[in-house]
């Protein structure tokens, strides 16, 4: 179910000024709305361009080829999203072929969300072939999509993290220990909490969530992992608190395992989960799914990892699958990664018991 998380109407209008400025959004500007208008991911930068006197490419269905053609023919200038979308679209560019290729001349800016693990990709793709630069950003339901994004001059490397640099002075955030509560020193991950204009009002018939999403001083709490750097505004997107890894007593960002995996040529994406070990602390068990037309086995990924990844990194299992398992919502296609923590508990499982 949605989480009907409330938003008045003035704090949308002035999100919206913001993040035309964060974007650089000016009249006759153009934005790629391929996202449902239903979640923040579609809707917070869709009325942003609108305010900014530009205007919206609705696409209904989202076929790429199609999509491609119709920013060419409308000179889309920005466009946002995950990067399962933004994959999608930099794939049908590249099967299209030399001289088919749509030129894209006027896409600029954009924003992205690591979904799949393809953003510094897609990032280095989109400056490379049309000189647009693609920013990681950080946002949900609750903060509004494109709470934060990184600056356009910022190198490649530094603006494919997910988080950035809030898009209004009036926006803050901090980290704290998630047990404890303390705050945390620049640059030591803890629990990134926001205060703001942007900040969710209540959760629609749920007054139990919304006493629990803040802190006794009035912050909300993300239940996201990150840390703040010491540019005020600034900070790193790490994952959620559910996904880290405890490896051998190192927190362990599971998308770091992840991009390393997808740095080999055989492999187009990958995701890692952490479960129980019988000793209590984590196991890193990953799935890969193959470039199209490869062979890449299970033991030649893992010897590739303990090549050039510190020991206690190395996944204990990496398991090759045909498709990951998907939901499709309102901001785009994510991963299920619930699912894929059921099936490597029960392949551990099943490894104990034999």
């Amino acid at each position: 179910m949605p989480k009907l998380a409330g938003h008045d109407q003035a704090s949308v209008a002035i999100h919206c000024r913001a993040v035309a400025a964060a974007l650089g959004m000016r009249p006759g500007d153009r934005f790629l709305a391929a996202l449902p208008l239903s979640g923040v991911f579609g809707f917070n930068p869709a009325m942003a361009m609108l305010g900014a006197g530009g205007a919206c490419l609705l696409e209904p269905v989202f076929k790429p080829e199609v999509v491609l053609g119709d920013m060419d023919a409308q000179g889309v200038t920005h466009a946002v999203g995950g990067d399962d979308m933004f994959g999608r679209l930099m794939d049908a560019w590249r099967a299209a072929g030399e001289g088919s290729r749509p030129a894209l001349s006027r896409f600029r800016r954009g924003g992205i969300a690591d979904f799949a693990g393809r953003s510094r990709e897609i990032v280095e793709w989109a400056e490379r072939e049309f000189g647009a630069h693609v920013s990681g950003v950080y946002g949900s339901s609750e903060l509004f999509s494109l709470t934060s994004v990184w600056p356009e001059e910022l190198d490649l490397e530094s603006r494919a993290r997910g988080g950035g640099i809030v898009v209004s002075q009036d926006l803050e955030v901090r980290a704290a220990d998630p047990q404890h509560g303390e705050l945390c020193a620049p640059e030591a991950v803890g629990e990134l909490q926001f205060r703001g204009y942007n900040v969710v009002c209540g959760y629609l018939g749920e007054q139990a969530a919304a006493n629990h999403a803040f802190t006794a001083d009035g912050w909300f709490r993300s239940g996201d992992l990150g840390f703040v750097l010491a540019q005020r505004g600034a900070f790193v997107y790490v994952c959620r608190a559910g996904d880290a890894l405890r490896l051998r007593g190192f927190l362990v960002e599971p998308a770091e395992i992840q991009r390393f995996l997808a740095s080999h040529p055989d492999v187009s994406t990958a995701k890692v989960v952490g479960v129980p070990s019988s000793e209590g602390s984590d196991l890193a068990v990953a799935y890969v799914q193959l470039v199209e037309g490869v062979q890449a086995s299970s033991e030649s990924l893992i010897a590739f990892c303990r090549e050039r990844l510190a020991a206690f990194k190395v996944p204990a299992h990496i398991n090759v699958i045909e498709e990951f398992p998907v939901t499709t919502g309102t901001n785009g296609t994510k991963i299920r990664t619930a699912e894929l923590r059921r099936w490597a508990e029960q392949q551990v499982a099943e490894e104990a018991h034999r």
